[in-house]
């Protein structure tokens, strides 16, 4: 069930039944060409409600961050921290709960001597529970340029170190077979060998999201069987 509501922010917080939005800056190094620039929408969900990763799996939608920036800066894609697999019903989601960091990279343009920055944010995201409810926000913050912010930077630490990386010596292979995707991988860290993995699929309506995955370890190969979606059209 869906649940239609539209929510707008004039500052950088924003509170519904469901969850708290925040627009939070980190520039631990001032704003300046070169240097990392950070903007990040955080969410607080109430709980036992859930929001949606860039793949929402069998259902949902994903967050949607457009921004408006001051300067020429350029905002990169969203730094997705690894989801949670969420069951409902039959259906398995992929998102997140409790609390959530949506961290976004600035690009400074050679040049820039602004002494500040003003960022805007139009944020839409869908919480569930029993019922859906599409939710959205206008955010506004001014950033100071010449000195730093890094009031929220363990906030923001702690969601780039849940952003899945990958190590030089991994190495991965895919291929469809009978109705699946065989997925190989070397060069894991040693500490997960052995242990039973998730599979996440970034795309999108490949894979039966809910459907027992095959796997097992060839030494320090991980292979698994992942059933593929029948209703693949595009993908």
């Amino acid at each position: 069930m869906l649940v239609p509501s539209l929510a707008v922010a004039q500052g950088a917080v924003l509170t519904t039944e469901h969850a708290r939005a925040e627009l939070l800056a980190h520039a631990p190094a001032g704003v300046a060409p070169g240097k990392p620039v950070w903007l990040a929408l955080a969410l607080q969900h109430q709980p036992h409600w859930h929001s949606y990763w860039r793949n929402p799996g069998d259902s949902g939608l994903p967050t949607t961050l457009s921004w408006q920036l001051g300067g020429a800066a350029v905002a990169g894609d969203i730094a997705w921290p690894t989801p949670q697999a969420i069951q409902v019903g039959p259906l398995i989601n992929y998102g997140y709960e409790g609390a959530l960091l949506l961290p976004v990279p600035l690009t400074i343009p050679a040049g820039f001597r602004a002494s500040e920055l003003r960022v805007k944010l139009q944020a839409e995201w869908l919480v569930c529970r029993d019922v859906c409810v599409p939710e959205s926000g206008e955010f506004a913050l001014t950033i100071p340029t010449r000195k730093p912010t890094s009031l929220h930077a363990k906030r923001f630490e702690a969601a780039l170190a849940h952003v899945p990386t990958e190590p030089p010596s991994l190495q991965g292979r895919a291929a469809i077979e009978r109705r699946a995707l065989r997925v190989e991988v070397d060069g894991l860290p040693s500490a997960l060998r052995g242990r039973e993995l998730r599979f996440f699929a970034e795309a999108a309506g490949v894979v039966e999201h809910a459907a027992p995955v095959e796997q097992q370890w060839q030494a320090a190969r991980w292979v698994a069987r992942v059933p593929l979606s029948p209703q693949r059209s595009e993908s």
